[in-house]
């Protein structure tokens, strides 16, 4: 910390003995001139603030004590980067300038740093009518600005209680273009920052599915939902289900959908692979689909396999697969949305669609959720967040679902 140079000396010292008896016009006199002696800044600000704390306005001598340090100050805020140091500087001549009956100036000052509340009474102390009116027009409005954002994080925050993210994230979108647009020079990019909705907005799309995809873990495994045009199979790491494998071509074959005998099925189509692809033992002719009407073993090459259970018996389009060896994980392969299913023997009253950048559940009305400690209402339609749990109360127990990319 820097200290005052000569702080002992004669000047100073008849200027406390001074304030010790009363008489602040005098010491006051006194620690301005001794302040107009010292050529550091840092050095006279420290003086002048020392003379400041011990000596109010209510003389002349006082209010230009003030002033001086009003006065430093500013300049010495002109070689200072914009910030909080800044800013703490400012203010302090703000003040300095009231104390000095420069309230007009220090109502500027304010309203420069947006203290539009001090401003206000700076300016009325100082009988500035013309800028009082202009910065009592300004709060009215920046008051409005802030029910009408608190009124808009409440509603994002209930939806994305409730887990209606897709409506949370359009409101965020919304409303951030409002600020942006209405925003003035004063309040800058750090007043959109501040209001909560910045923040909001990138923690939603941190916990954004990763594309037509996600994972749900529950008690006896997880399962991997995805909703896409078609599921590729093989080694390339880009393809939707990547497994090792030296004769495993780099996309091997794909599911897709294609008209069955009874309107659209899931179908497999080998991709051109070099080692073949087979479908309960039989061979499968690149490029020409082959309907999978049943569970089987879609082989791939000689030493690898994918078994498929198509959900034909629930009437709807898609499959659930099982790589080997990894007899609790599952993938459900649902191109146009469907019934969400664990596994082959656990179903869910629930459906699971597309609802972009979102993977949505639609649960049935029968059926009691929490997302979290929040309870759902009966039917609720949830768009899915990384780190949601959703417990559901079904016939046979309570369930829950962990969500994971």
């Amino acid at each position: 910390m820097q200290t005052l140079p000569a702080i002992r000396g004669p000047e100073l010292g008849r200027a406390r003995v001074l304030e010790h008896s009363g008489d602040h016009a005098q010491a006051a006199a006194l620690r301005l001139e001794y302040a107009h002696t010292l050529c550091g800044t840092v050095q006279r600000i420290a003086m002048l603030r020392e003379g400041c704390a011990r000596n109010s306005g209510a003389t002349e001598e006082g209010r230009a004590l003030h002033q001086a340090l009003a006065e430093t100050l500013l300049r010495h805020a002109e070689f200072m980067e914009d910030g909080a140091p800044r800013r703490a500087i400012l203010m302090e001549a703000a003040r300095a300038l009231e104390e000095a009956d420069q309230g007009a100036v220090a109502g500027e000052i304010y309203e420069r740093l947006g203290m539009l509340r001090r401003a206000t009474r700076a300016y009325e102390r100082a009988g500035a009518i013309t800028q009082l009116e202009y910065v009592l027009g300004l709060l009215e409005r920046h008051e409005q600005i802030d029910l009408a954002l608190q009124a808009a994080l409440a509603a994002v925050d209930a939806a994305l209680r409730e887990g209606n993210r897709l409506l949370a994230y359009s409101l965020l979108q919304e409303h951030l273009a409002q600020q942006r647009a209405g925003m003035t020079p004063m309040q800058g990019p750090g007043a959109l920052a501040r209001s909560g909705l910045v923040q909001r907005q990138a923690n939603l799309e941190a916990a954004l599915p990763r594309g037509p995809r996600l994972t749900l873990r529950w008690p006896g495994g997880s399962t991997q939902l995805l909703l896409a045009p078609r599921l590729r199979i093989g080694r390339a790491p880009d393809v939707e289900l990547s497994l090792p494998g030296a004769g495993l071509s780099r996309e091997h074959v794909a599911l897709v959908v294609e008209a069955g005998a009874q309107g659209l099925a899931i179908a497999a189509l080998d991709l051109g692979s070099k080692a073949g692809s087979f479908w309960s033992g039989e061979a499968l002719t690149p490029g020409e689909p082959i309907e999978l009407d049943a569970a089987g073993e879609l082989g791939l090459g000689f030493g690898s396999s994918v078994r498929v259970h198509p959900l034909r018996e629930s009437g709807e389009l898609g499959a659930l697969l099982q790589t080997a060896g990894a007899p609790d994980r599952w993938l459900l392969f649902v191109p146009e949305g469907g019934p969400l299913w664990l596994d082959p023997v656990h179903p869910l009253p629930v459906r699971v669609d597309l609802r972009p950048p979102f993977i949505g559940l639609q649960i049935a009305p029968g059926i009691a959720a929490h997302l979290g400690g929040e309870p759902l209402g009966p039917g609720a339609s949830v768009e899915l967040l990384i780190g949601d749990r959703l417990h559901l109360s079904l016939p046979e127990g309570r369930l829950t679902l962990e969500v994971g990319p």
